[in-house]
């Protein structure tokens, strides 16, 4: 038995008022942009009652926005409707939010890279992608214990293989190797 629209109606209304005092909400002094996740408010349960402003039409005083459902990524035109706006800042630095399961697949392949490599002090970092297709993929030392970064840009992510990420993995590890020791904090 499906509670799917159980669940949009519940969510739907929670994500309507968002609670706490509005923390992490600006709903009343800003205008929405384009790549805003928003909540929808005085408007009928759907699944669009989490999703990304995707394009913004009409007057001021008479809006359309095009949104995103987080749900599937289906779009839908809402006007005539209040919108309360999730923290920009927060947004920003969430990048994971907007990835789709391809892109959570291709990171869980990277991090299995480091793990099939028995990492410890060298950790293979969260893929960075790119609207171009390329991902940066990088590393870090456990602990924060130095600021060593050996970056690398795959052109498209799609196509970049376990074995070239074990590859790269691999001379991240020669190179932290063979690098000058840190100096150590005076």
């Amino acid at each position: 038995m499906s509670k799917y629209r159980a669940k949009i109606a519940i969510l739907s209304e929670l994500m309507s008022f968002p609670t706490i005092n509005q923390k992490d909400w600006d709903s009343w002094d800003l205008k929405p942009e384009v790549g805003d996740l928003v909540s929808l408010s005085s408007a009928p349960a759907s699944k669009w009652y989490l999703g990304w402003v995707v394009e913004i039409r009409g007057l001021d005083d008479y809006p359309e926005y095009l949104l995103e459902s987080i749900e599937d990524g289906s779009l839908c035109w809402w006007g005539n409707v209040g919108l309360n706006i999730y923290d920009r800042k927060r947004v920003s630095e969430r990048v994971t939010w907007r990835w789709d399961d391809k892109q959570f697949a291709f990171n869980g392949r990277w991090l299995k890279v480091g793990r099939r490599n028995d990492a410890y002090i060298v950790l293979p970092c969260w893929a960075k992608f790119s609207d171009d297709g390329s991902v940066e993929l990088n590393v870090r030392i456990r602990f924060g214990m130095n600021e060593f970064s050996y970056p690398r840009t795959f052109p498209n992510w799609k196509k970049t293989l376990m074995k070239d990420m074990d590859s790269y993995y691999k001379e991240c590890c020669e190179v932290y190797e063979k690098r000058p020791p840190f100096k150590e904090a005076q």
